[in-house]
């Protein structure tokens, strides 16, 4: 009985140095591939829940980290007592499956994860979402503009104008600059402004004028920066491209204002003389008195005010009413403003006790005043101020401006006109273009290459079949009359090889495809030099022999190119600035000529304008002729009325003369008339 129990113990301490092996063993193992120590270390959890469940703290333990083989347990199998993990693990050995145990039992629950941050939403700003997607569109924003809104507010958690008690300080002080609409050349009837009808409204109400004033200050931001009318619509010979505001920056901008006002006041082109066309508006006006009432400050509907309040409208209030604001007080409705409000009351026969109700805002507002109409002057204005959105923001410390209805070529440098000259531009049915470049080459003693225009208006015409054909062309004779060609020493090529352009029948090819070029020299259109800001138009500045024609008032005779008055001054004033030469440097190169062409080392901003009106520093305002009609066709599109057809531009492929054509402008030209008359039209490149 002593051996048998002697033999069990030795059985029992073998069994378990077995156990604590493999227990060791399995700790050991090498890392697997995710960088956990141990792929089955998350079963520890599970030891306390088996312990609690009666097994013994120690098997429990172990056979919850790595299941014991059955063969290492069969010395254990004489015992009556069998412990559950046990079983399992002989069901292992005899091949039977064993269930899967739950999750929470082989998965120790770790530190629980911090609850995602829930992001509260204002009501108005999720009706402003709402709204934006169900609205099927909102008329006075473009595609861009709405999609922007979208964006802006799908970021957003709380509205920039409105609060649950109104129109926020923000959006007041952006309402007021836009009411001022007019005094920058605007309509502020163009703008639709939100209004209010007082505290406790639905965040369905305020989302609407959350959107409302969002559109009216985008709107505004795109107006102001010249995006009222497409220039390019207007006429073909705008080429001017719009230095719009994207929508984004602008909301994102705003919503980081106290004051947004200021910042779309300064959307307006900031170059001088808009700010001198402005002043010139405001005193356009019957005086400035008459101007302010005019540009009545908006007052929204809000609630009743009296004596003692204090609300943001006191401050719209004192501006309607020219009141003078205490510091620290604008907003308080003190006996002052009760007073004027009273005495506004009297004047206009509502019962006079200074309390600022519905009906008394809405007179206010002028809504029984007749809006003011726009005299011819007053309009020529804003249709200049609105020309001038179409500039560049920044013309260039130095750059040359060239200005068509003026006559007129000014050289500016640091905002002072250091040269000035007369210039003569296209005439009426051969417009100059209205846009800008970078002067880039002076050449001195240039050559003359007839352009497409004139090789089918004034060369084609005048090639003439010879006066004595040979007969059926036979005998080596002249084909064409080319007399026209030698008397102005133009020669003729095709790709690049001479042609014998006696010998060439006009009626029959494309004259275009030819080039004609004069050599530098006294008689060249272009004169002693030419500058060269290349654009896709084939229009420069350039000398002339014809001098006399700068005596005219009106100087429209070119082909679009303009010619130049003094030429060598001008030459001599940007080489000066672009390269430090001297004038004799300069004048010598003009003498020498040879189609010498020289590459500033600075390119040099060239803007060709239309404007019929320039203001000088001390209010004295000029105007022009409105030789191409553009200022007509500005101000009808200004008003929203269609536009009349332009005349035809310039020869296309379409528009290519035919034989019959060609034939009848001959017919209508006698042959003694070719001489001079196509000599003066050659200078009008």
């Amino acid at each position: 009985m002593f051996r048998r129990m002697l033999l069990a113990a030795c059985v029992s301490f073998a069994a378990s140095l077995s156990v604590a092996s493999g227990s060791a063993g399995a700790q050991s193992a090498s890392p697997s591939g995710n960088g956990n120590t141990y792929q089955k270390s998350p079963r520890v959890g599970a030891a306390p829940h088996r312990a609690a469940a009666g097994a013994t703290a120690e098997p429990s333990t172990i056979d919850a980290l790595d299941p014991v083989p059955a063969e290492t347990m069969a010395p254990e199998s004489t015992e009556p007592a069998e412990t559950p993990d046990q079983s399992n693990d002989q069901s292992k050995a005899s091949g039977t499956p064993e269930p899967s145990a739950p999750a929470a039992e082989s998965v120790a629950p770790g530190p629980a994860a911090p609850a995602a941050q829930v992001v509260e939403v204002d009501p108005i700003v999720a009706q402003v979402r709402q709204q934006l997607t169900t609205a099927k569109q909102l008329p006075d924003a473009t595609p861009a503009e709405r999609t922007a809104l979208a964006a802006f507010y799908a970021a957003r958690t709380a509205p920039i104008w409105v609060t649950a008690d109104g129109f926020t300080r923000r959006a007041r002080h952006a309402m007021e600059e836009i009411a001022r609409a007019d005094d920058w050349g605007l309509s502020a009837k163009a703008f639709a402004l939100p209004v209010l009808t007082g505290g406790g409204l639905a965040p369905a109400a305020l989302a609407e004028a959350e959107i409302k004033l969002g559109v009216a200050v985008l709107k505004y931001a795109r107006y102001a920066r010249g995006g009222r009318l497409d220039p390019a619509q207007i006429s073909r010979n705008f080429d001017q491209k719009l230095s719009l505001r994207d929508p984004k920056v602008v909301l994102e901008t705003v919503a980081g204002l106290e004051t947004p006002g200021s910042y779309l006041r300064a959307l307006h082109p900031q170059h001088p003389q808009f700010e001198l066309l402005r002043q010139a508006l405001l005193k356009s006006h019957t005086g400035a008195a008459q101007l302010e009432a005019e540009a009545v400050v908006q007052l929204p509907e809000g609630p009743t005010l009296k004596l003692g309040m204090q609300h943001p409208d006191v401050g719209l209030l004192r501006h309607r009413l020219k009141l003078a604001a205490p510091e620290g007080a604008e907003d308080v409705y003190d006996r002052q403003v009760q007073e004027a409000v009273a005495e506004f009351q009297r004047k206009n026969g509502m019962r006079p006790d200074g309390v600022l109700r519905a009906r008394t805002r809405v007179a206010l507002n002028g809504a029984d005043t007749p809006a003011p109409t726009v005299g011819p002057e007053e309009q020529r204005l804003i249709v200049n101020m609105e020309r001038w959105r179409w500039m560049p923001e920044d013309m260039g410390e130095f750059h040359v401006w060239d200005n068509i209805p003026e006559f007129q070529t000014r050289v500016v440098k640091n905002g002072r006109v250091i040269h000035q000259a007369k210039i003569i531009v296209g005439r009426v049915d051969t417009q100059t273009t209205i846009f800008s470049a970078n002067m880039r080459y002076i050449v001195f003693g240039p050559e003359w290459g007839v352009p497409d225009s004139i090789k089918i208006k004034e060369l084609l015409p005048y090639l003439r079949p010879a006066a004595e054909p040979t007969f059926f062309g036979f005998g080596g004779g002249p084909i064409t009359d080319t007399s026209i060609l030698e008397k102005h020493n133009l020669r003729v090529s095709y790709n690049g090889q001479p042609v014998d352009a006696s010998q060439v029948d006009w009626t029959q090819v494309d004259i275009r495809k030819y080039a004609f070029i004069q050599p530098s020299g006294a008689g060249n259109v272009l004169g002693a030099v030419k500058f060269r800001f290349p654009n896709k138009h084939d229009i420069y500045m350039h000398d002339t022999p014809q001098r006399e024609l700068f005596d005219k008032t009106v100087r429209t005779f070119s082909h679009g190119c303009m010619r130049v008055q003094n030429p060598g001054r001008l030459a001599e004033v940007l080489l000066e600035e672009d390269k430090g030469w001297s004038e004799a440097h300069v004048r010598e190169l003009m003498e020498r000529g040879g189609n010498n062409e020289v590459v500033l080392t600075k390119r040099i901003p060239v803007h060709i304008t239309y404007f019929t009106t320039v203001a000088s520093e001390d209010g004295q305002v000029k105007s022009f002729p409105d030789i191409y009609g553009h200022d007509k066709r500005v101000a009808l599109a200004l008003a929203g009325r269609p536009l009349p057809l332009e005349p035809p531009s310039l020869p296309t492929a379409e528009s290519m003369p035919t034989k019959q054509e060609v034939m009848e402008v001959r017919r209508g030209r006698p042959a003694d008339q070719s001489k001079q008359d196509l000599f003066s039209s050659l200078f009008g490149n």
